[in-house]
């Protein structure tokens, strides 16, 4: 068996490549941290290798490098740019701003610390903004901009003060940034770091003031914060693919993809490395042997997707409501662990979530949304994220006191047309009382005697007394074409479709079968399991009679999709077992929202306001008791898999 290359295996770097270091070099630092450049830039892609770029951020593929240039690990460099965020739907009204960007940056970067603390490269930059840089391509180092005219080097200017007095908008408050040079105090000039900032006549050109010429590359000119973690090379859907027997090629740049080399060149000749044991236990037992690891190998992959999503929701008390199979990453072991190389596949959240906060006027209570704009992903929610808004005729029927010193309202919406909402929505009212507008927010019950109106009632509200003197009057009164707005309750309940939506592109799709027709098929038979609900016969057995009585439902959900290969859904399902197929399905189906009874949540606002993660506690307990049943299916035969029980035995007994 052949696992994964020893430990000390040195990297080499492509010659087309340049290691830069992101910190001023100094003979005394034996490693030093270092941004990927091409010597002669990619027609393409330039000259840095941009592995992605997210809402608030750009990610470079770099590498740690010891004091005689030569590579030691592989990392991805993280840089916080506030470019094109001014623009985007979640900035309006200040909801963004340089403070709260910093602070979720730091965030972030302790969740990712807590998630994966042997990947994290602690920099101290997470929390402390670095010195705005250059690189200097004669050299491909990085420098500090200087004025060529003197007056000391440029320095991200977080003053609010002296912004002020240049009447320049400041640095917590909004997203512009500027470079001054602290040695010239008040008398300094400022230089617009991104795009999008102001200038007036204290500005001056970012090319006159830091002598930028052809040698000059800007690299990190906003001063944004950073942080590096191991780089994990394989996205989500590569890995999956390479699970179901297709080869990887490589990081993708430009015209070009990268090899990194070791263990991922194992990974371009496929075909002849997975009938071996160097990457599956069962490989070399043909499709019955790998259609059976496959299944583990997917489940332990979509448990650490669950488990990697915990903890981010934890540490920032924020949904995703942005994941994706985008939103995570694969890489393996590069030590010898005597396990087949996929055993040693570690999943980690990339992205940041896409959430904000808003917390509701004269209420206590928050709303989550999504920042950026709209986007029609296939693993969202769709239409039941989306608002309604319209006008319509209030009548306040009663206004009850509340401790302490707030007010609830009960009264009756005439909405000019029907509406349709969830028990957790939020709903907005403009009610005008005198010369002023007063918002109630509250929810919406089913209780109403017409059909064509709806009861309300208000979530305890403190207002000034002014208007808590016109509200507590207005009992009885009826209020025509007021507005309203319904908002959904987004919460982490989100998150677990869209993990069941990754869960179905991770068991249910090949190239004979395409995500939306899975996704299709299975809401299908979500709405006949909830139609067949019965409370004393468990789910997994209510699938299989539903199976049983008609076979077209295996042919569109069975485990003949694990493989890339055609595979018959009969032969499959009699490898992995007719019950722990339905066990599986059975825990994709509670992942859904509101899909019925069974579901883990009753609709996508479903979570305790103060402990989101909790909604991930009991799939991540159903998918270890899937992982224990598959895991029986590889090692059944202890005589058979010999190999397999003196790996096993091995580290047992090297276990402390």
């Amino acid at each position: 068996m052949h696992g994964a290359p020893a430990n000390g295996t040195i990297r080499r770097l492509p010659p087309e490549f340049r290691a830069v270091p992101i910190h001023p070099a100094d003979e005394h630092i034996p490693l030093r941290l270092c941004v990927l450049m091409r010597a002669a830039p990619d027609p393409v892609a330039g000259r840095f290798l941009q592995l992605r770029s997210l809402p608030g951020a750009r990610v470079y593929l770099g590498c740690v490098c010891d004091a005689g240039g030569r590579v030691r690990e592989w990392i991805e460099v993280w840089l916080q740019t506030v470019a094109g965020l001014a623009s985007s739907a979640a900035a309006h009204g200040e909801n963004l701003a340089n403070h709260l960007l910093d602070q979720r940056w730091a965030t972030q970067s302790a969740a990712m610390r807590a998630w994966a603390p042997e990947c994290f490269l602690e920099t101290g930059w997470e929390t402390r903004q670095p010195p705005p840089s250059l690189v200097d391509l004669t050299t491909f180092t990085v420098v500090q901009p200087a004025n060529p005219d003197g007056g000391g080097p440029w320095d991200l200017c977080q003053d609010d003060t002296l912004l002020r007095a240049a009447s320049l908008p400041p640095y917590s408050t909004s997203l512009n940034r500027y470079l001054y040079q602290p040695g010239a105090g008040q008398a300094s000039r400022f230089v617009p770091a991104a795009g999008e900032s102001v200038e007036n006549a204290a500005t001056v050109p970012a090319a006159q003031a830091l002598g930028l010429s052809d040698h000059l590359v800007p690299f990190n000119l906003e001063a944004g914060l950073m942080m590096a973690n191991t780089f994990h090379p394989l996205s989500f859907e590569d890995f999956v693919d390479l699970l179901g027997g297709k080869p990887w090629s490589g990081v993708a740049h430009g015209k070009t993809p990268l090899s990194l080399g070791e263990v991922y060149q194992h990974l371009t000749d496929w075909d002849a490395r997975q009938a071996t044991g160097s990457c599956l236990f069962l490989g070399a037992h043909g499709r019955a042997g790998r259609v059976v690891e496959t299944l583990y190998l997917k489940l332990q992959l979509l448990a650490d997707a669950l488990r990697a999503a915990r903890v981010c929701v934890q540490a920032h008390q924020l949904p995703f409501l942005n994941l994706s199979p985008e939103s995570y990453r694969v890489r393996l072991a590069e030590i010898s662990t005597r396990l087949p190389l996929l055993w040693t596949a570690r999943c980690t959240v990339v992205q940041p979530t896409q959430a904000l906060a808003l917390h509701l006027k004269t209420t206590d209570q928050r709303l989550f949304v999504r920042t950026g704009q709209p986007t029609g992903s296939i693993y969202l929610p769709g239409g039941q994220i989306r608002d309604a808004r319209g006008a319509g005729t209030i009548r306040i029927r009663t206004v009850l006191p509340h401790e302490p010193n707030a007010l609830v309202t009960e009264g009756t919406l005439v909405p000019q047309e029907p509406i349709r909402c969830a028990a957790r929505d939020i709903l907005w009212l403009r009610l005008p009382l005198g010369a002023e507008f007063v918002d109630l927010y509250g929810h919406l019950s089913q209780d109403s005697l017409a059909d064509s109106e709806v009861r309300f009632r208000t979530t305890p509200q403190q207002f000034p007394e002014t208007a808590a003197t016109a509200l507590r009057s207005s009992s009885g009164s009826v209020f025509p074409h007021c507005q309203y707005e319904i908002i959904p309750l987004l919460s982490s309940p989100c998150d677990l479709y869209s993990l069941a939506v990754l869960a179905l592109r991770t068991l249910l799709v090949n190239d004979k079968a395409a995500l939306p027709i899975a996704l299709d098929d299975f809401l299908g038979l979500a709405r006949q399991v909830a139609l067949e609900h019965k409370p004393d016969v468990p789910l997994p057995a209510r699938l299989a009679a539903i199976f049983g009585r008609k076979s077209d439902w295996l042919e569109s959900l069975g485990p003949h999709r694990l493989l890339a290969e055609t595979l018959k859904p009969e032969e499959a399902v009699a490898l992995v077992t007719a019950e722990l197929w339905c066990d599986v399905l059975a825990a994709l189906l509670r992942l859904m929202p509101g899909a019925g009874p069974d579901s883990y949540c009753a609709d996508l606002g479903d979570a305790p306001p103060l402990a989101l993660e909790t909604v991930f506690d009991r799939p991540l307990a159903e998918f270890d008791k899937l992982l224990l049943k598959a895991r029986s299916l590889v090692i059944v035969d202890w005589n058979f898999n010999r190999e397999i029980r003196a790996v096993i035995e091995d580290l047992r007994h090297s276990s402390p």
